[in-house]
């Protein structure tokens, strides 16, 4: 099937020009001029077969198909080239993809809420499917330990028999939850291979490409577990701060189709996922020399390790962030969410979006002073608390940040902790007048509608007993993270 003829130029229709090859476990593509030219290996494996060129066609249409959802305009035709078929697409450069980017350091600070939103219209264009979603994760879950009792040269058999233990143990808890949400319409054909690798960032917008198209049984899944990839390759990649800026931002989203109890499913999604990294690095190692594999072994090693951390959920925690406007509540609450919890860090919780979401508008649309009454700061608190239950419930952690002037706001998010059955901490952060005026003049496309003139007023308010820890936030915000780290009484606790 491969031959030195679609190493040249005039092959495709660019003579002269040079041709980059590169080889993936299933395909050869080759990158000419301002094209991409993808052709299937003649393999047979487990979960796909190209054995033929019947089947290889029939799978790169698919292809074209099921990624026209995504990317339209990245996916060309489907060609006959030297009696194969080639997938034609739109060649990116390499510094595109977001999996380069992540790797020299160059997400822009606004691209966590574009991926969210890129996520979110994903799966609103999945067509849904009439699956079980208990089925699904039930029948992974044996196939990653029948795969890792096969390889004990790799994996421990004790190691093994614990992570059967914990993923069977966390899928009985979820079951009927997994079931909820496939009768809600939450199980789909997706994309299926949402990870850092097939994302491209063009003009500042990330975009899917390259979607499962050889098993619609792999890409049938929970529109979570399906962003579960995404979450994990940044958690591991060391971007911890923008996985939970994706997920919070993700969950604002789909409020009208995510009640926040399916945050108790991410733990056995993103075990999942690493689990199928582990076997898939597993794979590469067996290929290879045992001698030449070691790097590989010791990959493996480290995805299944992070499996099992995953899977271990440690208590849920309420931590309440109050002060003045202006004090840092936003900043340091978004910074600290997640280094709180389970992977990915904790809901984010502020009031502000709360109240602009109770007024039926935009997040940075301005609200007149009427709309700051004491009944709609009450309903602004409920809706705050209320939406802290649901994600407490579901085992999650939550991070709040509100002004909690009034000392009754404070007991009674302390009162729903202790109901939640959640480790609590409240935190009251300090800043001078000055600093306070200075921060909220120089705001800008933010949902808080906090003037001076509110300030003013708030420097007036009888605060109550504050029995909150109280950090001053008059420096940097990195500052205020570093003293709120040091003074918060209970261990933070994502998993590496």
């Amino acid at each position: 099937m491969f031959t030195s003829a679609f190493l040249r130029g005039e092959t495709w229709g660019f003579p002269g020009e040079a041709v980059e090859h590169i080889e993936t476990h299933a395909a050869h593509v080759f990158l000419v001029s301002d094209r991409a030219f993808k052709i299937k290996k003649d393999v047979r494996l487990p979960y796909l077969d190209f054995a033929s060129v019947g089947k290889r066609r029939e799978a790169l249409q698919a292809e074209l198909e099921i990624n026209r959802l995504f990317t339209p305009d990245l996916y060309v035709r489907v060609d006959e080239v030297l009696g194969e078929p080639v997938l034609v697409m739109r060649r990116f450069a390499a510094s595109a993809l977001l999996a380069w980017r992540m790797a020299h350091d160059e997400i822009e600070p606004d691209l966590a809420g574009k991926l969210a939103a890129m996520a979110a219209a994903s799966h609103v264009r999945a067509p849904r499917r009439d699956v079980k979603g208990s089925d699904i994760m039930s029948d992974l879950g044996a196939q990653l330990s029948r795969a890792f009792i096969d390889s004990p040269d790799i994996f421990h058999p004790a190691d093994t028999l614990e992570f059967h233990a914990l993923y069977e143990s966390a899928l009985g808890f979820r079951r009927h939850l997994l079931t909820e949400r496939s009768e809600r319409g939450l199980v789909r054909r997706c994309h299926g291979d949402m990870h850092c690798g097939n994302i491209i960032v063009e003009q500042g917008e990330p975009r899917l490409f390259d979607a499962i198209e050889f098993s619609e049984k792999i890409a049938t899944i929970d529109v979570l577990y399906d962003l579960a990839f995404l979450l994990m390759d940044l958690w591991s990649n060391g971007e911890r701060a923008v996985a939970n800026a994706v997920l919070n931002r993700y969950l604002d989203l789909r409020r009208a189709e995510e009640d926040l109890s399916g945050l108790a499913t991410l733990p056995l999604f993103l075990a999942t996922r690493a689990g199928v990294r582990a076997l898939v690095t597993a794979d590469l190692a067996h290929e290879l020399a045992l001698k030449n594999s070691m790097k590989e072994r010791g990959q493996a090693l480290d995805w299944f390790r992070a499996t099992i951390d995953y899977l271990k959920v440690p208590p849920p925690m309420l931590l309440c962030i109050g002060g003045l406007s202006g004090s840092g509540k936003t900043t340091v609450a978004a910074g600290i969410a997640p280094d709180s919890g389970a992977a990915p860090g904790a809901v984010h919780v502020r009031s502000d979006i709360e109240r602009k979401i109770l007024a039926g508008v935009a997040e940075t649309d301005r609200l007149p002073p009427e709309s700051y009454t004491r009944q709609s700061s009450f309903e602004v608190y409920a809706a705050c608390l209320a939406r802290a239950e649901r994600a407490l419930a579901a085992g999650h952690s939550v991070v709040l940040d509100a002004v909690f002037a009034e000392e009754g706001e404070r007991n009674t998010a302390a009162e729903l902790a202790r109901r939640s059955k959640a480790q609590f901490a409240g935190v009251w952060l300090d800043a001078p007048p000055e600093t306070l005026m200075t921060r909220i003049k120089g705001r800008e496309g933010d949902a808080s509608d906090a003037t001076a003139d509110v300030i003013g007023r708030q420097l007036g308010y009888d605060l109550g007993h504050l029995d909150w820890l109280r950090v001053d936030a008059g420096g940097t915000p990195d500052e205020t993270l570093k003293r709120l780290r040091g003074t918060v009484p209970f261990r933070f606790s994502a998993p590496s």
